[in-house]
């Protein structure tokens, strides 16, 4: 069953015993602050009714982002794959405090839930620490600015000028 939002109607769940589950994909457009989405976000959703509330399971939730890389400056697009997540909904709070991110509650006037949140959190989670647009990308030369994907500089790489051990082999002479 498709669905276009990720809010999902859980009445008919709700009349069930423990344990019941509904299966759902979804197809869905999104937008965060800070987070540059390129594509519509599609996966899959397990909602099973538990004692307190309901348990969503997504998998294979796919979309495609957009980066700059981290090296070379250059934009590019890369898929994140989030392949399982799970969260509890919630008929009411519970009575001791809770991180209110982390606590979600099927709204029991329309009788749904909303994956939105928790999906913003996972793909928060899964986002690369460093984006590179390629594992053979050279960068950007620190010294004269080349992008050396392009072109090759003359400037000695770092690599050459920070050597610790370097005035060992002057002491060798």
């Amino acid at each position: 069953m498709g669905n276009q939002t990720l809010q999902f109607n859980v009445s008919s769940l709700l009349k069930q015993g423990t344990g019941t589950r509904e299966l759902y994909s979804f197809v869905a457009p999104m937008k965060f602050d800070n987070v540059k989405i390129a594509s519509d976000i599609k996966g899959k959703v397990e909602i099973m009714k538990i004692d307190d509330g309901v348990n969503a399971k997504m998998e294979d939730v796919r979309l495609m982002m957009d980066f700059r890389c981290d090296l070379c400056l250059k934009s590019f697009k890369q898929e994140v794959l989030i392949n399982r997540a799970e969260r509890q909904y919630l008929f009411e709070g519970p009575h001791e405090s809770v991180d209110p991110n982390d606590l979600f509650l099927i709204d029991m006037k329309n009788e749904t839930i909303d994956l939105k949140e928790p999906l913003r959190q996972e793909i928060i989670l899964h986002l690369p620490l460093i984006p590179v647009c390629s594992r053979s990308c050279k960068g950007i030369c620190p010294h004269c600015g080349k992008n050396r994907n392009r072109e090759q500089c003359k400037c000695r790489t770092e690599k050459t000028l920070n050597k610790p051990l370097s005035a060992l082999k002057q002491l060798l002479k």
